[in-house]
This record gives structure tokens, C-alpha cells and sequence, in this order.
């Protein structure tokens, strides 16, 4: 099978990705590229979540390999994502408890309070930048009082984190700078809570043991990069691109903010139809042979979540956003054992975020005169900013 251009970083793709992917799903359900190292890219639904159910075949353990082209130059895993099972069902264990509904839940009045602090200057101005004033500082100040981190320091997490994702591309060097700042803050993190404990995220962490050993400093740290990065680029992506759907489409903003009701199947639907995560990368174990293509043992391939959550095999009339969609087995949140631990908080924030809206600022428009933009990465999809203004 030829090698194709295919590039997840294209601006075409960023902005619609759909408009490609429908295409090569049925033209070429799995393509190589060989951009970024070379890859190969699954696009159906069924093998997508084969793959992510078959961890002896597409294995995660490689270090790096989940993001193309890796976004941090690192020899330690990220935990508990780039580990397989068993190991990786010993140390997920060990966070599970963590995220469970009914801890999430609890955050809902802090993170009710924290929305509504950042809708209503917008509201009241007529105007803003629903990235830059809501969806940024809204996960990552949740992200904030889930790890109970200074909040303080929530404007260098979002630099960092930007750094290290879209720098990858352009600036390898500040990028690598990026990865050893978040390194030594974290490090920072451990020291002190290795002299004073606390019954916070790492501090669970360091007095956690997987088969009779406490986890070292790598594996904390490799725990914290991942929350910092997943907790907070994944769900101000899906919020601002919830955002600038609804202001897309007023008549379903207002079936939407008019009935409470259908809110929990409205996100999964906007999660489904807008997918912030595309592609996710793993190796292959072993050769394998898929639809007339052979696969090479070792080589990279991305699991096309986007892809897969747009299949009509699986979702009829999958290029329409239904609201009240059900079933809906979409897998914007992965799938099998490497479900998104933070899904119960992702879904928290974007359900705040339709109630605050509703509330506070129910008619909006984008900004004729300033156009949204996108970030420049396609794995992790999302936009660098969205002006809008109260709708005439």
C-alpha cells in the first residue's frame, strides 16, 4: 500500500478535519504517512476500538510514541497511559478512587462559582474571547482544585503546556526548555511534599506502593505531566470548540440552554461530533496484517478517534451534532483500558459551562470583524481564540 501525505497537523485539517478523514475512511481505512517518522492510521470505528481493546498487538509501553510527533523528549513514561496491562491496571488502581463521580461531583459548587466569575465580565461587556477569558482559565483552574496546586500558578501551566504541544512543531529547543520547567516544577512539588505530607494528588502519590515498592520520583512526575497536560489541553479544547458550535448553531443553543434536561446527552454528542482528540498514537507489537495492509512490528499507529467518532457503520448521519443522541458509544474519551481518568471531570465542566451559559449569556454570535483562530496542532485539536459578542 502507498504512502500518502496525510498530515494531522495540516491547518486544513485542524479546522475540518471530517472533510478528510470521511474520505480516507472509505477510500483507505488504514493509511500510512510518512510525516513525523512514519505512521499508519486506523479511521473505522471497529478498529479503532479493536486496537485500543488489543494491548498485545498495539502496544502502548513505548515511551513518547501517544502524541506524533512526540510533544516532550523524555525517557520515563507518562502513567499510566503509556503503560499495558497488567502494570497499567496496578498503577491506574492506584488514582481510580480519585476520580470517581462522586469526588468529581463535589467540585461542582467551587466550579459552578469559578464559571460564573468568568462569564459574567464577558456578559456584562457584550463581547470577549471565549478561549482566552473562559475555557482556559476554566479547566485549568478545575484542574487546579482537583490536584489542590497553588493557583497561582495556573498562568505557567497553560504556558508550559502550550509550549510543549505546539513548539514540537516549530521550536524544538523552547519546546525542550518547556518540558524541563514543568520537570522541575513538579520536582519542586514532590520535595515538598516529601518534608511536609499532604492528603493531596501527589501527595496520594508518594505514599502509594505498586508490587511492594513506593513509586520513585520519575513515575510521580510521569503521573503529574499527564494530568497537567490531558486535564487541561483536552477540555478547554472541547469547551471552546462546544462554544464555537453553539454559536454556529443558535437554534440548537436554544433547545440546549432552554432544557436542563437534555444536557448529559448533549455533551457526549458535542464530544462525539467534535472529537478534540484525533489521533493517538501506540506501536505495533507484532506484524499485522489489516484491510490489504501489512504493518510492520514496531512501527507507529495512530488510533483515529475523530475518525471513528464520525463512521456511520456506528453513528447514523454521524456529520449532524443530535443533541439528544442515543446510543452513543462515541470514544472522544478513548476506550478499553486506557479510558480518560479524567472523563467524569471533563464532562463536569462542560455541562457548568452549557448551565453558566445559559444563565448568563445565552445569546451570543462570533465576531464578524475578529475570525476565531486555531492552535496548530491536529492530534489534540482546538482553538487559540473565539471572539464573539451578545447576539443582536
Amino acid at each position: 500500500m502507498s504512502s500518502c501525505p496525510f498530515d494531522h497537523h495540516d491547518p486544513a485539517f485542524v479546522a475540518d478535519p471530517y472533510s478528510i478523514v470521511d474520505r480516507v475512511r472509505e477510500e483507505q481505512p488504514v493509511l500510512h504517512s510518512e510525516l513525523y517518522g512514519g505512521f499508519w492510521l486506523l479511521t473505522r470505528y471497529e478498529d479503532v476500538t479493536h486496537a485500543a481493546l488489543d494491548y498485545e498487538t498495539y502496544t502502548s509501553s513505548v515511551v513518547g510514541v501517544t502524541i506524533i510527533p512526540p510533544s516532550q523528549p523524555r525517557k520515563y513514561p507518562q502513567i499510566p497511559i503509556e503503560l499495558d496491562p497488567p502494570v497499567h491496571t496496578r498503577y491506574r488502581a492506584l488514582v481510580s478512587t480519585l476520580f470517581s463521580k462522586s469526588r468529581v461531583e463535589a467540585l461542582r459548587p467551587e466550579l459552578e462559582a469559578l464559571a460564573r466569575r468568568l462569564v459574567e465580565p464577558v456578559a456584562a461587556r457584550g463581547h470577549g474571547d471565549l478561549v482566552a477569558e473562559f475555557a482556559v482559565p476554566m479547566s485549568v483552574g478545575a484542574l487546579g482544585r482537583f490536584m489542590d496546586l497553588p493557583e497561582e500558578d495556573q498562568g505557567k501551566w497553560v504556558g508550559w503546556v502550550r509550549r510543549m504541544f505546539e513548539k514540537a512543531l516549530t521550536d524544538p529547543d523552547d519546546q525542550r526548555a518547556a518540558v524541563r520547567e514543568i520537570e522541575a516544577y513538579l520536582d519542586g512539588l514532590i520535595a515538598e511534599r516529601r518534608a511536609e505530607p499532604r492528603e493531596d494528588f501527589i501527595g496520594l502519590l508518594l505514599e502509594s506502593e505498586v508490587d511492594g515498592h513506593r513509586l520513585t520520583d520519575d513515575e510521580v512526575r510521569g503521573f503529574g505531566i499527564l494530568m497537567l497536560i490531558a486535564g487541561h489541553e483536552t477540555t478547554a479544547g472541547a469547551m471552546g470548540l462546544s462554544l464555537l458550535h453553539l454559536a454556529r448553531n443558535p437554534e440548537q443553543r436554544r433547545w440546549l440552554f432552554g432544557d436542563p434536561a437534555l444536557v448529559p446527552t448533549a455533551v457526549n454528542e458535542l464530544l462525539r461530533f467534535l472529537s478534540p482528540v484525533q489521533v493517538f498514537g501506540r506501536n505495533a507489537a507484532r506484524d499485522i496484517d489489516i484491510h490489504g495492509a501489512h504493518i510492520p512490528a514496531g512501527d507507529v499507529v495512530a488510533l483515529g478517534y475523530g475518525a471513528a467518532n464520525h463512521d456511520p457503520r456506528e453513528f447514523p448521519s454521524p456529520g449532524e451534532c443530535i443533541l439528544d443522541r442515543k446510543p452513543n458509544r462515541h470514544v472522544a474519551f478513548g476506550h478499553a483500558h486506557h479510558l480518560c481518568l479524567g472523563a467524569n471531570l471533563a464532562r463536569l465542566e462542560i455541562a457548568i459551562m452549557i448551565e453558566t451559559f445559559a444563565a448568563l449569556l445565552p445569546d451570543f454570535e462570533l465576531d464578524p470583524v475578529q475570525p476565531h483562530t486555531w492552535k496548530a496542532r491536529g492530534d489534540v485539536r482546538g482553538l487559540a481564540s473565539l471572539a464573539v459578542r451578545v447576539a443582536a
